[in-house]
Order: C-alpha cells, then sequence, then structure tokens
C-alpha cells in the first residue's frame, strides 16, 4: 500500500507494519525521499557537547531559549522536545533546523511553572516528547499566533492546563507542576506497556492511533533520525493511554493502513501557509477541522512532516 502527495518534490510513502498493544496501535512507513541530508538530532548533539542550550540571560525568559550550535553540523530539534534543566523545564514549539556555527533564539513554552531558579547552568535532552494531544493543541496555537503576529508562540496558559491534566490523570503530583517528573512517575509502566512495538530498520516514520482515531504522523528526511526519535514518541502516545477514561478497541490493520495513508493523501490538498524557519529553512503550515501541521524544508530537502489530529474528543483523558 502506497500514498503519493507533494512536499516541495513528489513523495511516495509506503506502509511497512503494524503493531498494536491494547488501544494503542502503530503502523511504520517509509518515504522515497530519505537520507537525503546529513544532520544529527539535538539529544546527540547536546551529549556530544556540540551545541549549549541555555537560558537567553541571566534573567531569563520563559518563552525563549539560547542555542549555540559549536559544530560543522546541521543540527534537528523536533517539536515537542522535552528540554531539562536550567531555571524550568521546557518544550520546544516547533521543529528546527540549526545551522553550523550559529546562534539562534528558539521558541519555547514552560512545562514546570513552579519553579524560576537555576538547576543546572545548561538544558540537557528529555527521554520523552510531550504526550500527544498536548502536542497537538500546542500545534494549533502556534499556527494561530504565527497567522496573527508571524511568532512561534503557544499559549501558555493551555500548556500548563495540560500539565495538570496529566497530573490529575496520572495521578501524580509535582511540587514544581513539573511534566517530565509526572510522566517519569509512570516510566516503569509505559516501558513495560511498550515492550512490544519494534523498530523497523527500513522506516523513517509512523502513524500512531488510540483505538480507531489518529494521534500523529511523524515523518523523517533521516532513518536513523526516525530511529532516535521511535522509543520517546511512542512514550508520549502510551502517556494518552494511560490517561484515557476508559480503554478504546484497537484499530484493525486494514483501517490503519488506510487511514494513515488517506491522511497523508489528505494533506497534499489543505491549503499550507509558508513561514520562514526559526534557524534555517521554512515551514509549510497547514490546517483543518481534523489535522494540524507543518513540513520543515531546507535547501530543496523535506527535514520533517508532522500532523497531528485535532479533530475528536475519542480519546478525551480524565
Amino acid at each position: 500500500m502506497h500514498a503519493e502527495f507533494k512536499t516541495e518534490d513528489k513523495m511516495e510513502v509506503k506502509v511497512l507494519d503494524f503493531q498494536t498493544e491494547k488501544s494503542l496501535s502503530l503502523v511504520q512507513l517509509a518515504s522515497d525521499l530519505v537520507d537525503t541530508f546529513a544532520y544529527i538530532s539535538v539529544a546527540k548533539a547536546i551529549n556530544g557537547n556540540l551545541i549549549e542550550v541555555k537560558e537567553v540571560s541571566d534573567a531569563g525568559s520563559v518563552n525563549h531559549l539560547f542555542v549555540v550550535n559549536h559544530s560543522d553540523d546541521y543540527v534537528f530539534i523536533m517539536d515537542g522536545d522535552m528540554l531539562e534543566g536550567a531555571k524550568q523545564n521546557r518544550v520546544v514549539n516547533t521543529s528546527i533546523f540549526l545551522a553550523p556555527m550559529s546562534k539562534t533564539t528558539i521558541p519555547v513554552s514552560c512545562v514546570e511553572k513552579n519553579r524560576w531558579s537555576h538547576r543546572t547552568a545548561k538544558f540537557s535532552p528529555s527521554d520523552f516528547t510531550m504526550p500527544s494531544k498536548a502536542r497537538a493543541e500546542k500545534a494549533r496555537t502556534v499556527k494561530s499566533n504565527l497567522k496573527q503576529s508571524n511568532q512561534y508562540l503557544s499559549n501558555q496558559h493551555e500548556v500548563w492546563d495540560s500539565v495538570d491534566r496529566y497530573s490529575n490523570s496520572l495521578n501524580f503530583v509535582s511540587e514544581t507542576s513539573d511534566l517530565n517528573e509526572i510522566i517519569h512517575s509512570r516510566e516503569k509502566d509505559f516501558k513495560e506497556f511498550l515492550a512490544s512495538f519494534k523498530f523497523n530498520e527500513a522506516a523513517n516514520g509512523m502513524a500512531m492511533f488510540s483505538g480507531h482515531s489518529l494521534l500523529s504522523i511523524d515523518i523523517f528526511n533521516r532513518k536513523d533520525i526516525y530511529k532516535e526519535y521511535f522509543e520517546r514518541l511512542l512514550k508520549s502516545a502510551a502517556v494518552e493511554m494511560f490517561a484515557l477514561k476508559s480503554p478504546n478497541k484497537a484499530v484493525t490493520e486494514a483501517e490503519a493502513s488506510f487511514k494513515a495513508v488517506s491522511f497523508l493523501d489528505k494533506i497534499e490538498s489543505i491549503e499550507k501557509d509558508r513561514y520562514d524557519g526559526v534557524g534555517v529553512g521554512y515551514e509549510m503550515r497547514f490546517e483543518d477541522k481534523e489535522l494540524t501541521g507543518f513540513e520543515l524544508n531546507f535547501d530543496k530537502h523535506l527535514i520533517q512532516l508532522a500532523a497531528l489530529n485535532i479533530g475528536d474528543n475519542e480519546n478525551e483523558i480524565r
């Protein structure tokens, strides 16, 4: 099964496999436009001391961080990446492509509202991304703010409300209202739940479903970058599974494959708005009543495609 739809170039996407556990289902995808540009992930760059992520100043700014790329590599930061440390933990508002030897102020949201004091001088990467539904809500407000003010800003109060919802649904109270701590409190459960999902070496993307409803689609230019995000994205979906009011019946393989292809086809016809990227490159943002998302492009290469479900309440959390 395959889909064809236009990014900057026409891209063909194939369904490789289907996996499911309880209400969570995964379709792994392979595109023909893969491994066309060399870059590394933000986690690899931070852990290798190739970049610094820190507060913009001693005083700091809740919704901005400063990144210095000391390397000759392009560095990819994904929408929803969580960063821990400094004055408070943050989540990145959109996907970002950093040029070699560059300095960039990046837009973020706070996910730890009751701390504003230095824990560390710099940030380190978390081992998970923002939970799927909160990531979708954030992406929708970023799209709105881009249209109104050309800024990659979220609604900070909505993000804090999301943190409170996950705290309630996962039955864990963090003294600093820290989303990282809340999710880590159930990490053993998530690990056991996700043990049955296996990475496909041929894949460079995935579509995830809660019950019959799409959670998200993420396709990456590079297979090694997808491999790095595979478990982190699954953890973000597992948070939603544990937060459900009641479990949903899993989607079938045929339905999941058909829906993944259909959503990719649909993206071609949705009107898109172009915005300069936070680093280098540009975004093509799209939204309708079901989906919000973007294509991040650089030098005629699709770096990432992300599509997030905003269209139904089947997966409402407690």
